[in-house]
């Protein structure tokens, strides 16, 4: 007993160490033995190893048959295999950008005659001094769709404007934001974007000028400092956070992750690196296999956010399937007699021409819509072919969604240790932090997961238990239900008429929703909406599924020369929806959400 409690004790009193209350014990993760590990993905080894899991970290692998240390807590992986929890390398989960303060300096007096130059803190879209770090907010949801989908950790970053800020890397269990930050730091970010009412500047010309002249000040404000320390004349030089943030960039104590979906911009990216020496990594990447070669002359890393939009339509595989003669025989016998009943005299009659000529796109024109699509779709495989170091990142999008994009690449050719690497070890290369996350040995931070299969091969894989920092989360779902989604709610039908209302910007708009539901909650129909180009009325074709009580249905409209394509996630009570609207326009980074509210109409008798 210490002498404070021990005179406590004799006195009757509390006393406080050094006039303070004691500070209290951050958690800490019960001990952990899991037991029965089987590290091969191929089923084939039988050998089984121990990992004992202590304040966080892996504190040692032993074989399936040595002693286990006492005080420990067992997990059985019998029939599981482990891995190292996925890094989520790009999101903007969890962080909300705002908007930079455009003008930082006084304002121009009223009374002054015409200018000849821009003002000297012109900063619309320049905000690099912020941190994601603190401002993060990651919602308990978010953490848990992480950790269900096998992610362990998340760089969460700002973006938007030419230089948004500096992101962070955190992991993905339930804390206190202080807990969970596990890098302050990680990368500058910039996009050639910026928010803001519409003044200069607003044009790709404008966005690159913008950058040079703040890079220019910084790398000016880092001489009149140096002069003013060596106390040689001139003025003071002011304090100025944005410049300071830019010097760590140019310095290349911070490098650039920019946003660049096309291989033009990432040329337009290096160019604007070489002036000024700094060093970037890409973010996007849909179209940059076009110079996956300079990429990796460069040992410029990407980072895949998997925006390839909905799949278009192969318009040869019906064509592929008739070569290969595998027509059922029925189906043959019905054009045999199609056939002999063509050759046989008719009847002429007079039919009355009723149905309307429908536009049908010409076969090259499908053909080459397929094309660019699959082209962005193997924009991974294409980098890792040239060299190129790759990690994978949901931005906007569920883990579950990004996890089932990496299954797709390994159906194309991607090689599945590739798919792994670029979710583990190779994700915490590019962010710094191989030696504790995307590995499993003695000294990484006990981050990982158990799987009832391989999750990069088999799309029924799910995740038995999640480790982060050691602390665990169980999940006990069953099997066919994780993977389905489960069917609908009992008493759920969302068959019949809707009117949506959807919020956009304070305004709403109208849609008309006519949905069939079959009984595995299977969703089909039609959406009813005026086109915003010419205000003519569409009417689009959607397909979904209804699981417990949330209807999710998707579809694509043209709108212009573009193709969106949308998602509805709505939750059904009765006769009524709430829920969201997710819009993914090609000329939009970052998808839109609107939120949306519905009611059923009465059937028209």
């Amino acid at each position: 007993m210490s002498v404070q409690r021990l005179l406590g004790s004799v006195l009757g009193i509390t006393l406080a160490v050094s006039g303070a209350a004691s500070a209290q014990a951050p958690p800490r993760p019960q001990p952990t033995a899991v037991t029965n590990v089987s590290l091969d993905r191929s089923g084939e080894s039988e050998e089984r190893y121990t990992l004992l899991l202590r304040d966080g970290r892996i504190a040692g692998i032993l074989s399936a048959d040595s002693e286990l240390p006492k005080g420990h807590r067992i997990v059985d992986a019998e029939g599981l295999l482990c891995l190292p929890a996925f890094v989520d390398a790009y999101t903007r989960t969890g962080c909300e950008t705002p908007e930079p303060v455009k003008d930082q300096d006084m304002p121009v007096s009223t009374g002054s005659d015409v200018r000849v130059d821009m003002r000297e803190a012109n900063r619309k879209g320049i905000q690099p001094a912020f941190r994601a770090a603190e401002a993060l907010a990651i919602e308990a949801k978010a953490s848990e769709a992480w950790r269900e989908s096998g992610f362990g950790a998340a760089q969460i970053a700002p973006g938007g404007e030419l230089l948004a800020g500096t992101s962070c890397l955190a992991t993905t269990r339930e804390a206190a934001m202080r807990d969970v930050v596990l890098e302050e730091d990680v990368f500058a970010c910039g996009a050639f974007r910026a928010n803001g009412p519409r003044s200069y500047p607003s044009t790709l010309m404008g966005y690159i000028a913008q950058l040079r002249q703040f890079f220019h000040d910084a790398e000016r404000q880092a001489q009149l400092e140096e002069r003013y320390d060596a106390g040689r004349p001139g003025l003071r030089p002011p304090f100025d956070a944005e410049l300071a943030a830019g010097r760590a960039i140019l310095s290349g104590e911070r490098r650039l992750l920019v946003e660049a979906n096309t291989h033009r911009d990432v040329e337009r990216w290096i160019k604007l690196a070489d002036a000024f020496g700094f060093q970037i990594a890409v973010q996007g990447g849909r179209d940059v296999w076009r110079v996956a070669d300079l990429l990796a002359e460069r040992e410029i890393p990407v980072v895949l956010t998997l925006d390839w939009g909905k799949e278009v339509k192969d318009p040869a595989a019906k064509d592929e399937k008739k070569e290969k003669g595998d027509e059922p025989e029925e189906e043959a016998e019905e054009e045999a007699e199609e056939e002999e009943e063509a050759t046989e005299p008719e009847e002429v009659e007079e039919v009355e021409a009723t149905t309307e000529w429908q536009y049908t796109e010409p076969l090259g024109v499908r053909l080459e819509r397929r094309r660019k699509w699959e082209e962005g779709r193997d924009s991974a495989i294409r980098l890792h072919e040239a060299g190129v170091a790759i990690a994978f990142g949901t931005a906007s999008e569920k883990p579950g969604d990004l996890l089932e994009k990496v299954r797709t690449l390994v159906e194309e050719g991607l090689p599945a240790d590739v798919a792994l690497a670029a979710l583990t070890a190779d994700a915490a290369a590019i962010l710094g932090v191989e030696g504790r996350l995307g590995g499993l040995a003695a000294g990484h931070d006990a981050t990982l997961t158990l799987w009832s299969a391989d999750p990069l091969t088999d799309e029924k894989a799910t995740v038995v238990w999640t480790f982060v920092d050691g602390f665990p989360t169980e999940f006990d779902k069953p099997e066919e239900e994780a993977a389905a989604g489960g069917p609908p709610a009992e008493g759920v039908d969302a068959s019949g008429s809707w009117a949506l209302l959807v919020e956009n910007d304070g305004e709403t708009s109208e849609a008309e929703l006519t949905v069939e539901m079959a009984e595995d909650g299977a969703v089909t129909g039609e959406l009813v909406q005026e086109n915003p180009m010419d205000q003519s009325e569409m009417v689009i074709e959607l397909s979904g599924q209804v699981s417990g009580t949330t209807m999710t249905l998707s579809g694509t409209f043209e709108v212009g020369d573009f193709s969106v394509d949308f998602e509805y996630e709505l939750e059904i009570d009765g006769d009524e929806l709430s829920g969201e609207l997710t819009l993914r326009i090609p000329a939009m980074p970052e998808p839109m959400v609107r939120s949306v509210e519905g009611q059923r109409t009465p059937s028209q008798f």
